[in-house]
């Protein structure tokens, strides 16, 4: 999107600071990798990459990046085709303010599930492209329920008993679960008992 899809070119003394024989074992045509821009020719419209200068770290930072960036392409996209309008459209409205309003319009996206009011207001945005871009946001980004399972000894020595355990248990079930997060005990084999959460937040 930066560049217009141009292509780039790489020397070879720019793809590893070691030693080899053929470049092509580091360059194979069809896979994803990651290189710095290192210089743009905006007259010619030529772009030059460097790997070498790519530290590891910076790689998995920048993966981080890249695929935060995909979901947000993708939410736009939809929001594009679903009003009919370019994608550039859009980006130009609002998706890049987000980018500098945020540290990410991931980031920003991700907060309409739960307060769209205050990422709208710091961008201008018209109803008609926040009824879509949310009803994308939240086809792709709603959090499924996660289940978190475990299982744990209980024994009571009272004269309740197995009495007092379930009592126990029911209470715990009425106290703890509320509207987006449910607790459920259930009898393994005493004195083992399964603990199982259903939540939005894992």
């Amino acid at each position: 999107m930066e560049y217009n899809n141009r292509e780039a070119l790489i020397l070879a003394a720019n793809t590893t600071r070691k030693r080899v024989k053929n470049v092509k074992k580091l360059l194979r045509l069809g896979t994803q990798d990651y290189m710095q821009v290192i210089a743009v020719d905006k007259e010619g419209g030529f772009i030059d990459l460097s790997k070498k200068t790519v530290q590891v770290g910076d790689a998995a930072a920048k993966k981080v990046l890249f695929d935060k960036s995909k979901v947000v392409h993708l939410i736009l996209k939809l929001t594009a085709n679903d009003m009919k309008c370019k994608l550039i459209d859009l980006y130009e409205a609002y998706a890049w303010d987000l980018y500098d309003k945020f540290e990410h319009a991931y980031d920003a996206f991700k907060l309409c599930l739960s307060d769209a009011d205050l990422v709208f207001s710091k961008v201008d945005i018209t109803d008609e492209q926040k009824k879509h871009l949310l009803a994308n946001i939240n086809k792709k980004m709603a959090a499924a329920p996660q289940k978190i399972r475990t299982r744990f000894n209980l024994k009571c020595y009272t004269y309740e008993g197995i009495d007092a355990i379930r009592d126990a248990m029911v209470a715990a079930e009425k106290e703890c679960s509320d509207e987006t997060f449910k607790i459920s005990f259930t009898l393994v084999a005493p004195p083992e008992y399964k603990a199982e959460v259903t939540s939005l937040d894992k």
